[in-house]
């Protein structure tokens, strides 16, 4: 006999008891929200650690010394914008959200994903997996308000933030500080739990002139600038002592060149392959009965780059299990770009890039935390960004989505 029905009448009263307390318990003491300081995430996108290191950055100081730097930030793969931001927000991998470039074809649902809303195919929130973390504050009664965070502009498991905007980079950034400010403000019409905040710029001069250019080290400038004048609005609010600040970045660059070229119709027939990404992580479709013979084409001719078949794929890139992910992965070493002979004469390459392994400190990105419950002038090693949702939900008071991170994992920046 089972031995739980072995349990004697006693034990089964005992039992009941218990069970009876602890949902009387979870009844009477529910969780406020409303009670813990709110949570404010920024990410300035494409920062990397080396950037703090070699300008004069006093405002991004300011979040050290009041609080924790990590030696660096470790984003999943591929290391690319829409993937790792959706993973910091979900504590899910790629492999479990479905968000596995910033553009890709769904083969099963025929349409499009691109950085923005779809114009046509499917529903929004037929793209996204896992629980954003302004979803779960909304489902237990706090408020979130998102400034252009990848996924916030879109209805996911029926639930929207309580404000959002739809993306539009030409919006000044001391604008989107103006709102995210008088969204958290306590004496606002939201009063948000969490709010995101996103700043596009370093990002977008590594890729023009490259990350060892004076001109991104003007945009890492004018980012720490930006963070005065966010500072000065909080202040105003009567925030700045009672927020949790996490800064964060999606990802690093690396330098591209002309001499690490990788032609990809000189080593296959691309007439025979369907291509969902092209660089630096080749995600490729052979078509049917063909997927053995692409492989081994490609593994003959292996250089500056590694190929794999999808189910090869080490385990610590989290990057097997989802349909969308092809048959084929090609991941170019760092620097060199893959591309095709007829692409590249017409446009050239861009001067920075990411999306390589995450292992590379090239592609490690920035971590920085304040507020009442982390530790004041801290330094620590490299975080993953996987635990992430898992803080945040700390922070927060609330009961995690199910996800791949852990709370353990960066508890040692907690007071």
């Amino acid at each position: 006999m089972n031995r739980f029905f072995q349990l004697n009448t006693a034990g089964l009263l005992l039992l009941l008891i218990l069970f009876t307390s602890c949902e009387q318990a979870a009844e009477t003491v529910p969780v406020d929200i409303s009670e813990k300081p709110p949570v404010l995430l920024i990410s300035i996108d494409g920062l990397m650690p080396e950037y703090l290191e070699r300008n004069d950055t006093p405002h991004f100081d300011r979040i050290a010394e009041n609080g924790v730097k990590a030696e660096s930030l470790k984003p999943v793969f591929p290391t690319k914008t829409f993937p790792t931001h959706y993973s910091m927000v979900t504590g899910l991998y790629p492999e479990e959200h479905g968000i596995i470039s910033n553009s890709f074809y769904d083969f099963e649902l025929d349409a499009q994903f691109s950085y923005g809303p779809p114009e046509e195919g499917p529903e929004d929130n037929l793209w996204w997996g896992g629980e954003p973390i302004w979803v779960t504050v909304e489902k237990q009664s706090g408020r979130s308000a998102t400034m252009f965070w990848v996924g916030s502009d879109s209805e996911i498991s029926g639930v929207r933030p309580t404000r959002y905007l739809d993306y539009d980079g030409s919006l000044p950034n001391n604008a989107r500080v103006d709102s995210v400010v008088s969204w958290l403000d306590p004496e606002g019409e939201v009063q948000a739990d969490f709010a995101t905040l996103y700043h596009s710029d370093v990002d977008s001069y590594g890729h023009r002139y490259g990350p060892n250019s004076p001109e991104v080290d003007q945009q890492v400038l004018e980012a720490d600038r930006w963070l005065g004048y966010l500072f000065d609005r909080l202040k105003e609010a009567g925030l700045i002592d009672s927020i949790h600040l996490i800064l964060v970045s999606d990802h690093g660059m690396a330098e591209l060149s002309e001499e690490r070229v990788i032609f990809l119709d000189e080593l296959i027939d691309l007439d025979r392959v369907d291509m969902i990404d092209w660089s630096p992580v080749a995600m490729i479709r052979p078509e049917e009965g063909a997927v053995q013979e692409i492989y081994e084409e490609l593994k003959s001719k292996e250089e500056h780059y590694t190929v794999y078949l999808r189910e090869e794929l080490p385990d610590r890139y989290h990057f097997r299990n989802h349909y969308r992910i092809p048959e084929i992965l090609m991941i170019a070493d760092l620097g060199y770009t893959i591309t095709s002979r007829p692409f590249f004469q017409e446009r050239g390459l861009i001067a920075g890039n990411h999306g390589y392994d995450p292992e590379l400190p090239e592609m490690h990105a920035v971590f920085l935390a304040s507020g009442p419950q982390i530790l004041s002038n801290e330094r620590v090693g490299t975080l993953d960004s996987i635990h992430l949702y898992e803080l945040m939900c700390h922070l927060l008071g609330l009961e995690p989505s199910p996800n791949s991170g852990s709370l353990d994992s960066v508890r040692h920046i907690l007071r």
